[in-house]
C-alpha cells in the first residue's frame, strides 16, 4: 500500500457522536499508521449559550486523546456551515497531500475502514473514470446487490458522501459555482442523463442553483457526470449512521434506516479492476432514489416482511436500462 490517505473528521456540535466517530475510527486497522484532521466549526452569530456550550464540548472530546498517528485540530471561531467548511478542509489537506479520506461526525466505522479506502484509493487513483470512492451505499433495505455478482465493490453514477475518498487532481476540477448548469437544464436529454443519478438530483442541483440548499455533495456529484465518471461503493457498508436523530443541522429523525451490521463489512474485498456499469446494479439503485411513495399499506407489509427475514414485496422498480 502507497503512502496513506490523511483523514479529515468535520464537526461542529454533537460531541457524543464525534466521539463515537472518533472511538471507532481508532480501532480501525492503519489508524496508529495514519494522519488526523479534525475540523471544529464555530458558533453563528446568534447562537445561544447552550449551543455553545456544545461547540466547547465537542472541542474538548477531539483533544481528548490521540486518535491517529498524528492529529491536527482546527477550530473555526465563526460559522462556516458544513459545505465551506468542507470545501475549505478538503482543499487545505488534498492540496498537501494529494488525496483524502473523509468523515462526518456521525459515522461509527468497521475495523477494516481504513484499510478498504486505502486499498480503493490506491487502486483507482490512475483510472480517469473514477472520480471518488465511498465506503458507504444507500441502505440494503433500499437496494440488494444480485446474488451472482462477483465483486465487493461496485460503480456507481452517483457519489456517496458519508465516508468518501477522492484525489487532487479530481477535486482541483470542480466548479462550485455550477457554471455550466444553466446550460445542462435547457436540454431535456442532459436532464433525463443527469438523473440516472436518482430522480432527484436534476431538482437538487436548481435548489442549489436557487439557494434553496447549500450542498457541496450535489456539486461534487455534478463533477462526476461533467467529467464522465463514477463512484465506486462497497456493496457491504463500512460505516454506519448515528446522525439521523433529530440532533443533526442536515438530518431528521430517521432512526434505523441508516443502520448497517459492521460485522458483514468485508476484511479483503474484490476489487473491480475493470470499471463498467452493471446494469441490475444502476437499476436498483436508480430505484433507490426514485421519490415516488408507496402507499401506506405495502410500506407496512415491506416492514413486516423484513422484520420476518424476507425480501419486501412491493419495491418500486423504476430503471435506467430496460
Amino acid at each position: 500500500m502507497n503512502n496513506l490517505a490523511p483523514i479529515i473528521v468535520f464537526c461542529y456540535n454533537r460531541p457524543w457522536h464525534v466521539e463515537q466517530t472518533l472511538e471507532a475510527l481508532s480501532r480501525n486497522e492503519l489508524s496508529d499508521q495514519s494522519s488526523l484532521y479534525i475540523y471544529c466549526d464555530g458558533p453563528k452569530a446568534d447562537a445561544s449559550a447552550e449551543q455553545r456550550q456544545k461547540i466547547a464540548d465537542v472541542r474538548r472530546v477531539v483533544r481528548k486523546r490521540q486518535w491517529c498517528k498524528e492529529v491536527c485540530i482546527v477550530e473555526a471561531e465563526q460559522n462556516k456551515g458544513l459545505a465551506n467548511s468542507i470545501i475549505d478542509g478538503v482543499s487545505d489537506v488534498i492540496n498537501k497531500h494529494g488525496k483524502v479520506f473523509v468523515l462526518e461526525d456521525d459515522l461509527v466505522s468497521s475495523p477494516y475502514m481504513l484499510k478498504y479506502a486505502n486499498t480503493a484509493l490506491d487502486l483507482y487513483e490512475d483510472y480517469a473514470g473514477v472520480f471518488s470512492i465511498s465506503v458507504n451505499r444507500p441502505p440494503l433495505s433500499k437496494m440488494q446487490i444480485p446474488e451472482d455478482y462477483p465483486y465487493d465493490v461496485f460503480a456507481s453514477l452517483r457519489s456517496f458522501s458519508t465516508g468518501w475518498g477522492t484525489w487532487k487532481d479530481c477535486w482541483n476540477k470542480i466548479d462550485w459555482s455550477m457554471g455550466d448548469f444553466d446550460q445542462c437544464k435547457e436540454d431535456q436529454h442532459i436532464i433525463r442523463a443527469l438523473n440516472r443519478k436518482g430522480e432527484d438530483f436534476a431538482s437538487m442541483m436548481q435548489m442549489q442553483e436557487d439557494g434553496l440548499i447549500d450542498s457541496w455533495a450535489v456539486r461534487f456529484c455534478f463533477a462526476h457526470f461533467k467529467h464522465h465518471a463514477v463512484a465506486v461503493l462497497p456493496c457491504r457498508s463500512y460505516v454506519t449512521n448515528i446522525g439521523f436523530d433529530g440532533t443533526g443541522t442536515h438530518s431528521g429523525t430517521v432512526l434505523n434506516e441508516y443502520e448497517n451490521d459492521l460485522s458483514q463489512s468485508v476484511a479483503n474485498p474484490r476489487m473491480l479492476d475493470i470499471i463498467y456499469e452493471d446494469d441490475r446494479i444502476i437499476n436498483a439503485f436508480y430505484s433507490s432514489y426514485y421519490p415516488k411513495s408507496r402507499p401506506i399499506w405495502q410500506r407496512v407489509i415491506n416492514f413486516l416482511a423484513r422484520k420476518l427475514g424476507k425480501e419486501a414485496p412491493f419495491v418500486i422498480k423504476k430503471k435506467v436500462y430496460a
